[in-house]
């Protein structure tokens, strides 16, 4: 498979290691975020544009500032992922979520847009790429919007599906029998890099993610939760977003 419009070079490794196919110069939104802060120790030859360097709702800058960098593939993270906040400030989170993300497809060549499994209503788990969004939450429905923005790039888009949790877990509670296919970000970011860099490979919509399993399991490795009913959550929160990772697996087993 070839993408006329992404240049490409071989990076040489040993011979017990496999070729990797990597775009010449990648940039990333939301750099001073939690996946962008563990991007930049793995991928440090990418460009990382924090809010303070990037505005995602100002298109005049963003065509600007794309346009003298010249990218080949843009990566997408930057987001208001707060769940409250875009409850209470709906305007604030469609500006932001999907106009921000419409700016910056706008001004790709290529993009990978970081999407959530929030996207899911969690009534059956195990969703695949083909399984038609229903979001219990504002937020949901502003990366769900997001996803549609970013196929207005005049290239390739990617839409990544997962779910990314920071070490050690951050709520002291967790709701009963909460599942996940999501990992924290350290472990995470091995998969995104391995995304990034086989970009030319992946379908429009990919899931990436782990193993299914209980989210207090995952928060119990880094501290001790109390579990709560769904119910009492401010917000709502799909109870098993779990996502099918079999075409992940498929495409990594080929490289």
């Amino acid at each position: 498979l070839t993408l006329p419009c992404l240049r490409l070079r071989l990076l040489c490794q040993t011979t017990k290691e496999r070729n990797t196919v990597v775009s010449e110069r990648i940039v990333f939104t939301g750099g001073d975020g939690m996946i962008g802060r563990e991007m930049r120790k793995i991928m440090p030859q990418a460009i990382f544009l924090g809010h303070g360097e990037l505005e995602i709702t100002n298109r005049g800058s963003i065509e600007s500032i794309l346009g003298n960098l010249n990218p080949d593939l843009v990566v997408h993270l930057a987001a208001l992922t707060n769940l409250t906040t875009c409850e209470n400030n709906k305007e604030y989170a469609y500006r932001v979520n999907v106009e921000g993300t419409r700016n910056i497809a706008l001004a790709s060549p290529n993009i990978m847009y970081w999407c959530s499994d929030y996207i899911h209503d969690g009534k059956k788990g195990n969703y695949s790429e083909h399984d038609i969004p229903t979001p219990l939450s504002y937020y949901g429905w502003t990366k769900y919007l997001g996803s549609l923005e970013a196929r207005k790039c005049r290239g390739k888009s990617v839409v990544v599906i997962t779910s990314v949790k920071p070490r050690p877990y951050k709520h002291p509670v967790v709701p009963r029998g909460m599942y996940s296919s999501g990992g924290y970000v350290d472990d995470m970011a091995k998969e995104f890099k391995l995304a990034i860099e086989h970009f030319q490979y992946l379908p429009e919509t990919i899931n990436i993610g782990l193993e299914k399993r209980l989210l207090s399991e995952l928060a119990e490795e880094t501290r001790k939760v109390k579990l709560i009913d769904i119910a009492d959550v401010p917000v709502p929160v799909p109870l098993d977003s779990s996502l099918d990772v079999t075409t992940w697996k498929r495409i990594k087993a080929r490289l």
